[in-house]
């Protein structure tokens, strides 16, 4: 089904009328050890279950975030991850969607590529160390492998979440832009401050936490995944040098580096991303 949003504020699909142009997808809910995960998907997409691709999004965006990656899913099996609005008390968010993806529930075949973007990337990379055998390849967006690898700027963030949510609906525009830079269309910063916008603080604060409290760097090298990074040359959040120093970590990756990009390069320059990481992803999946 394609989400329909307007909603009053209990319900969990969104109202079409707020979905830009270029970002209407079909939607899947799925109960995934008992919270609902929105799963997008492209319409006509390759359906070789050997050719998975799960997309997990950064901190407060859905997977439809990765609606310009349109052109790469008639030969790849994209599937567009979202975490739930809340995820259960039970898992910091981190934990939760590393069991997740891995648990039957999930749907996913044993054995599938992963991309992730910036929050995304830990989710990646945790899933990755954790259960090596069921990654076939690995793309990392704008990385975050260690809260020392993430600057002061973005740790200002947590006391932006803990404002009241006016306040908070008021800074998300310009959050947009700073993640985006100066190349992100209009309807892409559109969706990033849409969907922040449904996320309490609660719920965005406990996941930078889990952004505070990471550190994979040491387990990098023990990685053993074919695994592509990603960078935006002018990512005021995350720094080239931090994204070359994970894939210098990494056994055999390589490192792509967009030079007008910032932190959302699949959202700014989707032209050169999908031709880096369509070649990647399906040199390793064929």
């Amino acid at each position: 089904m394609l989400e329909n949003v307007t909603a009053p504020a209990h319900r969990l699909v969104p109202d079409a009328g707020e979905i830009q142009y270029g970002y209407e997808l079909p939607l899947e809910e799925r109960m995934v050890r008992g919270a609902p995960v929105r799963l997008f998907t492209f319409p006509r997409a390759c359906q070789d279950m050997a050719r998975t691709v799960v997309c997990l999004p950064g901190l407060g965006a859905s997977g439809r975030s990765f609606a310009p990656m349109a052109p790469l899913a008639s030969h790849l099996r994209l599937q567009l991850w979202t975490p739930p609005l809340r995820t259960p008390m039970t898992h910091t968010p981190l934990r939760w969607n590393v069991e997740a993806l891995a648990h039957p529930s999930a749907g996913l075949p044993e054995r599938f590529a992963l991309l992730g973007s910036s929050f995304g990337s830990l989710v990646a990379l945790a899933l990755s160390l954790a259960r090596p055998e069921r990654v076939r390849a690995l793309v990392l967006v704008s990385p975050v492998a260690s809260v020392h690898r993430v600057r002061r700027l973005a740790l200002s963030l947590s006391t932006l979440v803990r404002m009241p949510k006016p306040f908070a609906y008021l800074f998300a525009p310009a959050v947009a832009r700073a993640l985006g830079g100066a190349k992100l269309p209009p309807e892409g910063r559109s969706e990033i401050v849409r969907e922040a916008r449904r996320l309490s603080p609660l719920e965005l604060l406990r996941r930078l936490r889990d952004v505070l409290d990471a550190d994979y760097l040491e387990g990098l090298e023990r990685l053993r995944v074919p695994t592509l990074v990603v960078h935006g040359a002018r990512d005021h959040l995350v720094p080239l040098r931090y994204a070359r120093d994970v894939a210098r970590r990494i056994p055999g990756a390589r490192l792509e580096v967009l030079r007008e990009a910032s932190h959302l390069p699949y959202m700014s320059h989707s032209q050169a991303f999908n031709a880096f990481v369509g070649d990647f992803l399906l040199q390793h999946l064929s």
